[in-house]
């Protein structure tokens, strides 16, 4: 593998819209309810696919267009228009915009901000660029890129945002493919079980402070950033700030959760509180003062499925308007912590609207209780 190949085209011509097949609703727009206990005053949403686009492209677009309606306060608002026909697939034509009146609401016309196409097959969202005539793919939860990740303090010399290994039902990830060419195959086989300071040839060790040993190999890291960013803006429980990916580092364990660790600068990330998610893009997160009354409506709706469950309660970081930003943790988790009761990390988004919760978007499993060896 030699130099950096572009995977994801962003940009095709209107008229010929070229997109990957995909096998499943993304995961951000598509969730399974979740059991329900009795005492919570929430219920299932049922928002459709496309309204689950619409509101999402609404509430985390940052255009100029939609800036420039929200410092007029005027409210954003979709219509549909026709529904077009091309070789690749068929698509739903929106208006984005907002209304304006004169005369005290005699004479009110429509605006539109942004025309957004939804192609109806593969459950994705484009912009259309009218002086160009093309369409730009917004964000799908399919490909190597995507709109959010979680970010997790590994060690208190690392900060990382987390991909993890392929599971088996999931498609498989450019970092899986690189994985499985740069790292030795027989190396498991011989590595002494809890070895610490035990690495392959070729690969050196990156951290071994937390949870995680850490390792690098500076071959992958190469191929790897060419299908990543180079920035992001990190979301933490007390602000934001721009940071850049470091290194690139994996952990294997018999145990927990396989990830790949995309080390954040953490000299940048000090005001931020613990860091919780980051993003390529600005978010207009409102960070509220109380949320508790939401927080225990989640926690008495959500019940954790399975046998293993921890004591750690939600707790809401912030919100977009009713999208509220949350997470699962206590950041305690050292190695061998008698004091960590978090053991299954997470990150995740939600809509409330009307009592009605719909499931946005989460974050891989990521599992330190080690139910593999349980």
């Amino acid at each position: 593998m030699a130099g950096c190949q572009e995977m994801n085209q962003q940009e095709t011509p209107a008229e010929n819209v070229q997109v990957s097949t995909v096998d499943s609703t993304p995961q951000m727009i598509a969730s399974e309810a979740v059991p329900e206990k009795a005492l919570s005053d929430l219920s299932e949403g049922d928002i459709t696919w496309s309204d689950s686009l619409l509101k999402m492209y609404m509430a985390f677009a940052n255009t100029e267009t939609f800036k420039q309606a929200h410092k007029n306060n005027f409210t954003l608002e979709w219509e549909y228009d026709n529904t077009v026909k091309t070789d690749s697939g068929v698509f739903d034509v929106y208006r984005i915009g907002h209304e304006i009146s004169r005369d005290e609401g005699a004479d009110t016309r429509f605006i539109v901000d942004q025309w957004i196409y939804l192609d109806t097959l593969r459950k994705q969202l484009y912009e259309f660029e009218p002086t160009a005539n093309r369409l730009s793919k917004w964000w799908s939860s399919e490909g190597n890129k995507q709109l959010f990740y979680p970010v997790y303090e590994l060690s208190s010399k690392t900060t990382a945002f987390v991909v993890n290994f392929y599971e088996v039902g999931k498609p498989r990830g450019i970092m899986d493919t690189l994985f499985d060419v740069f790292y030795p195959k027989k190396s498991q086989e011989k590595e002494p079980e809890g070895c610490r300071s035990c690495v392959p040839k070729k690969w050196k060790l990156y951290d071994t402070a937390g949870v995680y040993k850490l390792i690098r190999n500076e071959t992958l890291e190469k191929e790897a950033r060419c299908y990543f960013d180079t920035a992001f803006y990190v979301y933490g429980t007390n602000g934001y700030a721009r940071s850049r990916i470091k290194n690139i580092a994996l952990a294997l364990d018999p145990c927990i959760t396989n990830i790949f660790a995309f080390c954040l600068d953490n000299a940048s990330l000090k005001s931020i509180g613990h860091p919780l998610f980051c993003s390529t893009q600005l978010i207009p997160i409102h960070y509220g003062k109380d949320y508790s009354k939401i927080e225990k409506s989640m926690d008495s709706y959500f019940v954790p499925s399975g046998d293993h469950a921890d004591s750690v309660k939600t707790k809401i970081m912030g919100n977009v308007g009713n999208f509220y930003f949350y997470y699962h943790d206590d950041f305690t988790w050292e190695p061998k912590s008698s004091n960590s009761k978090c053991k299954f990390p997470g990150r995740g988004i939600r809509l409330i609207d009307n009592k009605r919760v719909s499931q946005f978007w989460m974050s891989d499993f990521v599992d330190l209780f080690g139910i593999e060896c349980d």
